[in-house]
């Protein structure tokens, strides 16, 4: 129950959830005083210890996951319903695009962790996410988290920047003597017009971001601490992406 609460937990606001449980028909013992997850949670557990049966589990997926609430957010609902179809898959159920909760194949443990990798690569490719990025991420750590996956990305970003300009510097440091100032040594574009050089600061402030917003801190804090989910990952890969699509048409300075 708990993986289920997470994954609506995250779709929606507390406003929403309200109407989420009312319409499942479940009685909302925390109202909007407790976290959205752990509100969930406790609806499903109470319901569960007075009637015996998983019933609540399906009505609240299939209520919360109906096309008509998710159209204004369809990205986040389709990360939400591989991961309930994930966790269902050992009780041989899934979640279909309708959103209502069906018969599949029963999946073992390893099965999912091969799967999940699998799916998240292929919403990786269908993105077109940058083959640099793609080369850093093994399949091992799309079967666990997102932390090494993420992590491995801007370290490769990097490297790429100290290769190309030649630097001996990580972080902001280096996106500031590769990518900015008066004379910097990657070109994004001819760098002669006041649009050509917001643009070529705007593309070393994304990069700077990364390292500051996700790098520093995966750095300096213990891993149980720094969690990432699947589509703030797959946010981070693609602003990755763009970026050495950028640097792919770079030149550098004589």
């Amino acid at each position: 129950m708990t993986a289920v609460a997470k994954a609506i937990g995250d779709l929606y606001s507390g406003t929403e959830l309200s109407q989420v449980l009312t319409t499942a028909k479940l009685a909302d013992p925390d109202g909007e005083g407790t976290t959205k997850w752990k509100r969930l949670y406790n609806a499903l557990a109470a319901h569960q210890n007075q009637h015996g049966n998983g019933k609540a589990t399906v009505a609240l997926i299939s209520t919360a996951m109906a096309p008509t609430r998710t159209l204004d957010r369809i990205d986040r609902a389709a990360v939400a319903r591989d991961t309930l179809s994930q966790v269902l898959s050992l009780s041989g159920l899934g979640v279909g695009k309708d959103g209502r909760v069906h018969r599949a194949p029963q999946a073992r443990t390893d099965t999912d962790a091969h799967s999940r990798a699998t799916r998240l690569r292929a919403r990786l490719e269908s993105r077109g996410i940058h083959t640099i990025v793609l080369s850093g991420i093994r399949d091992e750590w799309l079967r666990t988290d997102y932390y090494d996956a993420v992590f491995e990305s801007i370290k490769l970003l990097g490297h790429r920047l100290r290769s190309m300009a030649g630097l001996d510097l990580d972080g902001h440091k280096l996106v500031d003597a590769a990518l900015l100032g008066s004379a910097p040594k990657v070109l994004l574009n001819a760098y002669v017009t006041a649009t050509e050089k917001n643009e070529q600061r705007g593309v070393a402030s994304l990069a700077q971001g990364l390292f500051s917003s996700i790098r520093n801190p995966q750095a300096h804090q213990p891993r149980s601490v720094w969690t990432m989910d699947e589509q703030d990952a797959l946010d981070v890969l693609g602003t990755l992406s763009l970026i050495h699509r950028r640097l792919d048409r770079a030149t550098l300075r004589g």
